[in-house]
This record gives C-alpha cells, sequence and structure tokens, in this order.
C-alpha cells in the first residue's frame, strides 16, 4: 500500500507548489502520465476485484460474439472485443498485460490532457483524479473508465460548440460501455446560465429520495422479462431481488463532500464571477445531476453508481474550483488537499477499494 500513499503526497506537494509559484512544465505532466498508466496496466491480478473477470474475458472473448446474424453484444461491447482480438493477435503471449496497458495508458493519457487544458492548476486536479476515479477506473473498472476519458476529450468541442464531433466522440465512447450514451444528455445542458431555483430543487429532492429507496429499476426489469428482452437490465434486476448488490448510501463522506462543495460554489461564489464561467457552470450542473441521480435510483445500487460515476467525473473540477474561491486565500490549497485525502481515505483505507500493490508476473 505505501506506493498509494507516495504518490498521494508527492502530488500534494506538485499541487501545493503550483498553487504557490505557478510553473509550466509538460515533461513533469508526461512523467506523471507514464507513470499512473504503468502503475494501473501492470498491477498484480489480485490488486483489483475485477482483474480476474476480465482476465476470464481476455481468455474467452470469441464466446462473447454472437454467431447468429442480427444477433447484438449483450456483455461487452464490440470496441472493446474489437481492441482485446486485436491485441490478442498480435502479443499471442501475456496479451492481459498489453490489454491493460493500452487501456491504462489511453485513458491516463486523455485525462491528463484534458486535467492540463481545463484546470488554472493541473496538479491540483491529477491529485483530486487519482484518490477517486483513478483507482475506480484505471484500476477497477477499465470499460468505463476509457468510456469516461472519451467524454472529458469530447468536452474540448462541446466547449467550442462543434456538437457533431462531441456526439461522434460519445458514440464512440458507447462502443467501449454502453451506458456512456447518457452522456448525450450534456446536449440538453446549457452552459451559458443558471437556474438556482431548479438546481436547488434537485439538491433538496436528492435528500428525500436519499430515505425513499424505491425499487425502480426491478419494476423496469419486469417490464424487460415480459417482452422477452434479456439483457444486462433483466441481469440488475435479479441481482437486486436476490441481494447480490451492494446497498447505496446515499449519505457517504463522498456524497456529503459533493453536496457541499456544490452548495458553496451555488450561493457563495459571486454571481457575476459565477456566470461568466462557462466550465464552471457546466461542471456544477453536472455535479448536481450526479448527486441526484445517485438518490433517484438508490433502490437499484448497480445503476445508481454507474450513472452516478458517469456525471461526477467532472467532480474534480468542481473540487479544485474551491482553491479559487474559499475565503482563505494562500490557505485555500490546504483545504483542497483535504478534500482529496477524504476521498484517499475513503477509497483505500476505509473502503478498501484495492489490495497492496504489486507488479504482475509475465508467463
Amino acid at each position: 500500500m505505501l506506493i498509494y500513499y507516495i504518490y498521494f503526497i508527492c502530488l500534494s506537494v506538485l499541487a501545493v507548489e503550483y498553487e504557490l509559484n505557478p510553473f509550466k512544465s509538460k515533461g513533469l505532466l508526461i512523467f506523471i502520465g507514464i507513470s499512473l498508466a504503468l502503475m494501473a496496466g501492470l498491477r498484480g491480478d489480485q490488486v483489483s476485484r475485477d482483474y480476474l473477470l476480465y482476465q476470464y474475458a481476455f481468455d474467452n472473448i470469441r464466446d462473447f460474439i454472437p454467431d447468429e446474424a442480427g444477433g447484438y453484444f449483450s456483455v461487452y461491447e464490440p470496441g472493446f472485443i474489437g481492441v482485446v482480438i486485436l491485441l490478442k493477435f498480435f502479443f499471442i503471449h501475456n496479451y492481459g498485460v498489453a490489454i491493460m496497458l493500452f487501456f491504462a495508458c489511453a485513458s491516463v493519457a486523455m485525462k491528463i490532457f484534458v486535467f492540463d487544458r481545463f484546470s488554472i492548476n493541473p496538479y491540483l486536479i491529477i491529485l483530486l483524479y487519482f484518490s477517486h476515479y483513478f483507482f475506480l477506473h484505471e484500476m477497477t473498472q477499465i470499460r468505463i473508465g476509457f468510456a469516461a476519458a472519451i467524454f472529458l476529450i469530447s468536452l474540448i468541442f462541446y466547449f467550442k460548440n462543434n456538437y457533431k464531433t462531441f456526439v461522434g466522440l460519445i458514440l464512440m465512447a458507447t462502443m467501449f460501455h454502453y451506458s456512456a450514451l447518457v452522456y448525450l444528455i450534456v446536449l440538453f445542458i446549457k452552459k451559458e446560465n443558471f437556474n438556482w431555483y431548479i438546481y436547488s430543487f434537485l439538491l433538496i429532492i436528492s435528500f428525500v429520495l436519499g430515505f425513499m429507496k424505491f425499487p425502480l429499476f426491478t419494476l423496469v426489469g419486469n417490464l424487460f422479462s415480459i417482452s422477452g428482452n434479456s439483457g444486462k437490465i433483466a441481469n440488475y434486476s435479479k441481482l437486486i431481488e436476490y441481494g447480490l448488490s451492494d446497498d447505496v448510501k446515499v449519505f457517504n463522506i463522498i456524497n456529503l463532500t459533493k453536496i457541499c462543495c456544490s452548495i458553496y460554489l451555488m450561493y457563495l461564489v459571486p454571481k457575476h464571477e459565477f456566470l461568466k464561467d462557462q466550465k464552471l457552470i457546466f461542471f456544477l450542473k453536472c455535479n448536481i445531476i450526479s448527486i441526484f441521480t445517485l438518490s433517484l435510483f438508490s433502490g437499484v445500487p448497480l445503476v445508481a453508481f454507474r450513472l452516478s460515476d458517469l456525471f461526477s467525473v467532472v467532480t474534480v473540477f468542481n473540487f479544485a474550483y474551491l482553491a479559487k474561491y474559499l475565503p482563505f486565500l494562500r490557505f485555500n490549497i490546504w483545504f483542497v488537499i483535504l478534500i482529496a485525502g477524504i476521498l484517499f481515505y475513503s477509497n483505500i483505507i476505509y473502503g478498501g477499494l484495492l489490495g497492496p500493490y504489486e507488479i504482475l508476473k509475465l508467463k
């Protein structure tokens, strides 16, 4: 576990140094990206809970391709299957490592590129990302991590009002995780203005829904069963029915931190400054939507976590904005690092998301 602590400390030092004495170093960002990608791509098969499941998929990937014409990919997405088959063709031995390295390198590279482009302090964003989404995506859920990386790249075109390219990239992301299709909702999110009443209502109703775990998705699953469809939705509803999925704790420390951050940015940032920053408006809207969906689907954990994570991937930007808008001046950065520490503690120490780090032994 020591390597996780070392990375956290080093990134914290860089974030503070950049905040106090801004410096430009593309080489350092590239080095951080390469080291994180290697950490994820070369991890041992006991480090994360999903590794052996992915290795099984790599070994038996052709079994997931339907034989009959007009069939569909009900287990893994066509983009994921295509990448796996291609890399297995070129890497006959240790193809699992090659596949993991591909997804790790591609995801980390795209995310760090966007972090550097969109943020005032890229090292602070990387620290926040490392403390949560790096562990969740690159070290565990590689398909959704890759799809989220493509989504972040697509935002470059979204903010330029190039919606055709944005849609094209979202469709590409869907080829690696079907749930990424939900990102098309972004087309209906206006980045030019902010309605305080609507988003305040969403936060309030999130608290109410957090106490009411309505079995919404079970009912939807029943409808799919009646109609004869037996894809992922039916499987999700069965997991819920037999209690095989984790319960959603809406008021967990990470979600409460997101709620507090949203409230602060909504009400304590000067309105004239708030409305001038389209990125802040957009990221805050996504964060509140993430909080709302977690509460709305809290009765169906797998869907709640998935939809919430899709939109909350931009939460790292919201937290970073606190370094600019908190009232403690040069000490603001330390409060944001404290938030990163909370994320780190929740994932590695309290949540036990990952096991002790080790490098995979090649065959």
